[in-house]
């Protein structure tokens, strides 16, 4: 064995015996951008990853904004199925009270 132990096996047994090969490679930080562009890439995944939050408003539905957070709208329809019916359900209405009409 790799520890150095011995073990007795039947003359019938199949059995593979060591270390795998490469074991432990992936403990190894990446140390540039391009070898984690192409692990990435090996992967078919999209590096860098944006996050939508850091977008504009015309780039993604969760951008813009002062502060990178997700706001949006949390007022569903009243046809909604009732998995996704969570938050304000068909509200008369929504947005700041800005006092009283006369």
């Amino acid at each position: 064995m790799p520890s150095g132990s011995l073990r007795e096996l039947p003359a019938n047994c199949r059995a593979t015996i060591g270390v795998l090969a490469g074991h432990g490679r992936d403990e190894m930080p990446l140390r540039t951008a391009g070898a984690a562009y192409y692990k990435a890439k090996a992967r078919g995944k999209l590096f860098p990853h944006v996050s939508g939050v850091a977008m504009n408003p015309v780039d993604h539905p969760h951008g813009g904004g002062n502060h990178q957070a997700v706001h949006g709208p949390n007022s569903v329809a009243r046809g909604t199925p009732p998995g996704a019916k969570v938050g304000l359900i068909a509200p008369s209405r929504t947005g700041r009270g800005r006092g009283k009409k006369i």
